[in-house]
């Protein structure tokens, strides 16, 4: 049995993941095929890109002139090359006003701190889960240090389960 957060390949009827400890006796496996692959993969599978940082003093003019200049929709927040936060297109818009003023905030102020991470190695079923339950499109990858190494969205999820289902029914036919 696979563990949906590490990867590490149990023996089947255990109740706790040996290499992360995490409980296993709520997961049914018996899914589909495509269910079972997200359990399988790592978040590796989905090419994660690389971020685009930005620092904490940083303006949300700044902010805005990166996603547009990146065609992106976030940016990590760093502080000493740790990620620190998480500014979406979303959290400009709801931060906006008239007040040509507040182009010269710091992000800091409308970013979101501490957000969720994973690491690299985790699962895509548990990456999903955490979107899920989070409510967020973006989810940061760092490293053992909590430096930001890669960034991954719904999107990448979504055309992994695209590409995966096309090879399962090829397979089918």
């Amino acid at each position: 049995m696979l563990c949906p957060s590490c990867s590490h390949d149990n023996i089947d009827g255990i109740d706790e993941c040996d290499g992360c400890g995490l409980p296993l006796t709520e997961f049914d496996y018996s899914g589909s095929e495509l269910e079972q692959s997200i359990v399988r993969h790592a978040i590796s599978v989905l090419c994660p890109k690389t971020p685009v940082l930005i620092g904490v003093d940083n303006t949300i003019r700044e902010v805005i002139a990166e996603l547009v200049k990146h065609g992106i929709g976030c940016l990590l927040v760093h502080e000493n090359d740790t990620l620190v936060g998480i500014v979406s297109e979303r959290d400009v818009l709801n931060s906006f006003s008239t007040d040509p003023a507040q182009m010269d905030r710091k992000v800091s102020e409308v970013m979101t701190a501490d957000p969720t991470s994973v690491f690299i190695s985790e699962s895509i079923a548990y990456a999903l889960h955490l979107m899920d339950i989070g409510g967020f499109r973006h989810l940061p990858i760092v490293d053992e240090e909590g430096r930001p190494v890669g960034i991954i969205s719904v999107r990448d999820i979504l055309r992994f389960l695209c590409i995966r289902f096309g090879e399962l029914r090829a397979l089918d036919l």
